[in-house]
Order: C-alpha cells, then structure tokens, then sequence
C-alpha cells in the first residue's frame, strides 16, 4: 500500500511538470503567433507604402535618385 501511494505521488508529480511545460509551450506559441501577426501587418503596411511611392514615381511626383 505504502508503496502504491508513494508511487501515485511520483506520478502525480511528473504529471504536474508536464502540464506546467506544456502550459509554457502553449504560451510561448502564443507570443510567437501574436508576433507573426504584427509582422504581417507591417509587411501589408510597408507593401501599401511602396505601392504608393512606385505610383508617385511613374507619374514623377517623386525625383528618381
């Protein structure tokens, strides 16, 4: 019996690690996404940007350098 629960105690402690890693997995993931997200924002921004500059160009509202 002793060693029944002296067993289940481990168990429950490694299950306790577990979940506590993947928990910080499953927030690491999150910041990583939440990034990726800014950085397609700022790709469709700076896509925008240049759109606008290459029109302003080709109608020379903008100097060639």
């Amino acid at each position: 019996m002793k060693e029944q629960v002296e067993a289940l105690l481990q168990e429950n402690i490694t299950l306790k690690r577990a979940v506590g890693i993947q928990h910080e997995r499953q927030k690491e993931s999150e910041e990583r996404n939440q990034e990726l997200q800014h950085l397609k924002q700022m790709v469709t921004q700076y896509q925008k940007q240049l759109r606008t500059l290459e029109r302003k160009r080709s109608i020379g509202d903008v100097s060639s350098e």
